[in-house]
């Protein structure tokens, strides 16, 4: 496939601390975004994102299913940082060094971010919510906004067709606005070849959708700059 990198896929599902600036840029959040409602990030990791949302005045609900076991989660993010810097040096082609900087570069980025949520975490069934895909603890339209990085396309092994459109079905059922997920690659930097058919059935239950570019291209390939953007009909 022309431009798809070789190399092999990251594995097991990373909790990752991603930090203010790439949620900026993976889901063109501007700062009245952050301000505009209550956000929900799903899965939220151990991203800085909500702290610092909530330090400017915003409202961020983060939920992630490793809050289910909080005493040990800075530790296993700091593994997974490490796996994962591992993973990018031996198999560097493909991602975007431009844009990431290098694998050293990006683990440092990461272990400030992980920093500010360690300091800010704490699972309190209102910041930070224990709860996984398809089914989330909230009533419909809860959240002006919601963003779902790094899962929902990434581990394709994990989410086929019938469990995409189910957790995507379930973020739009919570939310007023728009979901959007970033990106719409495999961790292999491999496009989702049913794309077109997991549109259609969204549209089929009620659900818009857009392919959406962002500032965020981690990827070489073709599309890796680009999010689903879903909505409810006539919202």
């Amino acid at each position: 496939m022309t431009g798809a990198p070789t190399r092999s896929r990251l594995g097991a599902v990373a909790v990752t601390p991603r930090p203010l600036p790439a949620y900026c840029d993976m889901f063109q959040l501007a700062v009245d975004d952050l301000l505009a409602g209550p956000i929900l990030d799903c899965p939220a990791g151990a991203s800085s994102f909500g702290a610092l949302v909530r330090a400017i005045g915003g409202e961020v609900t983060s939920v992630d299913p490793a809050y289910a076991a909080p005493d040990g989660l800075v530790d296993r993010v700091a593994a997974d940082i490490a796996r994962i810097s591992a993973w990018q040096r031996a198999n560097p082609a493909g991602f975007n060094w431009d844009y990431l900087g290098s694998p050293e570069e990006l683990a440092k980025t990461w272990a400030a971010a992980l920093s500010i949520f360690a300091a800010d975490f704490a699972p309190d069934d209102a910041r930070y919510v224990a709860a996984a895909l398809p089914r989330l603890p909230f009533p419909d339209d809860r959240f002006a906004l919601t963003l779902s990085g790094f899962l929902l396309f990434v581990y394709p092994e994990l989410f086929g067709p019938d469990e995409l459109l189910a957790a995507l079905r379930e973020l739009t059922r919570v939310t007023r606005g728009e979901v959007r997920v970033y990106p719409v690659l495999s961790s292999a930097g491999e496009p989702y070849a049913e794309l077109p058919a997991l549109r259609a059935a969204l549209a089929a239950h009620g659900v818009d959708t857009e392919i959406r570019n962002t500032g965020c291209a981690w990827n070489t390939t073709p599309g890796s700059d680009q999010m689903l953007v879903c909505r409810k009909e006539h919202t």
